[in-house]
């Protein structure tokens, strides 16, 4: 980096004053590395929510309902003794306690490994879905229905033969509520592959569940063309970007402090009023 100073005082504005930065004696390169991830997060962090409604920058509330998940709840320190110790943070913190980068980390940890869950169920055992681009949380207890009603009008023997018309009824309710999945038509043929396929979608709903508090919208995603790699994509990413941002500091603590990033608080990463970063710089 031929000029370090110069991109610094371009990410933190003409009128940033430098000599605090430079009086630390710590790497200005290193610096600039570190606020330029923090601006790649706000990239990572920004689209997320435009392309799926998720804001991962968690306020203290909605990370105060995460608590009801274990994988987040409880986290494990190293005594001086070197004895492994598990605290609740339930029990820890309170609900106005800012939510710190090792928090939002447990939390990304949690959603990748749930996300890639379903993209696996998806990929392995439903690669051929034929609801997946219409279906929607409320639909499920009706195609249930459907599918439990055909199956019953179906006789071992006879088929459909004494039971046309009702089966008919069904079928039209059926393809009223999914008209564009045409694969899944007609009901009386396919209701084996759709009782097993409402599997994939009890699923999806108890992942979104488990989500509530920052609006997942499984679904949204998995409709998307590529939707849900994506999503992944860019949570390992942010992920990945956060732990860069802690590993560098090490090296220039004093520089961090001044610059106002705060291991304990993610909000500065994310809140350009509290650190004002320009994004091209």
């Amino acid at each position: 980096m031929r000029d370090p100073k110069r991109i610094l005082r371009k990410l933190l504005g003409t009128e940033a004053n430098l000599e605090p930065f430079a009086r630390t004696g710590e790497s200005m390169e290193q610096m600039v590395e570190t606020l330029r991830d923090v601006v790649r997060c706000r990239k990572i962090h920004n689209y997320v929510l435009e392309q799926f409604g998720i804001k991962l920058s968690i306020s203290p509330k909605s990370f105060e309902r995460l608590l009801e998940i274990p994988q987040i709840n409880y986290i494990e320190t190293i005594k001086r003794d070197l004895e492994v110790e598990t605290v609740s943070l339930k029990q820890t913190r309170t609900s106005s306690d800012p939510v710190t980068i090792a928090n939002l980390n447990s939390v990304l940890r949690e959603l990748y490994a749930n996300l890639f869950l379903i993209k696996e169920r998806i990929n392995k055992d439903f690669p051929n879905a034929v609801l997946i681009k219409e279906m929607l949380a409320k639909h499920i207890d009706p195609a249930q229905y459907f599918v439990k009603t055909i199956s019953v009008l179906h006789g071992n023997l006879t088929g459909y033969l004494f039971t046309s018309w009702k089966a008919g009824q069904v079928e039209k309710e059926f393809k009223s509520l999914f008209p564009k999945s045409i694969k899944a038509h007609p009901l009386r043929r396919t209701f084996p592959l759709i009782e097993h396929e409402l599997e994939l979608y009890h699923d999806v709903v108890k992942t979104q569940t488990k989500w509530k508090a920052i609006e997942l919208d499984l679904f949204a995603i998995i409709q998307k063309p590529n939707g849900i790699n994506l999503l992944l994509e860019n949570i390992q990413e942010i992920g990945n970007r956060l732990w860069q941002i802690i590993y560098q500091s090490s090296d220039i603590p004093q520089c961090i402090d001044l610059s106002g990033i705060n291991f304990g608080d993610i909000q500065p990463l994310f809140d350009n009023d509290k650190l004002s970063l320009n994004p091209l710089g």
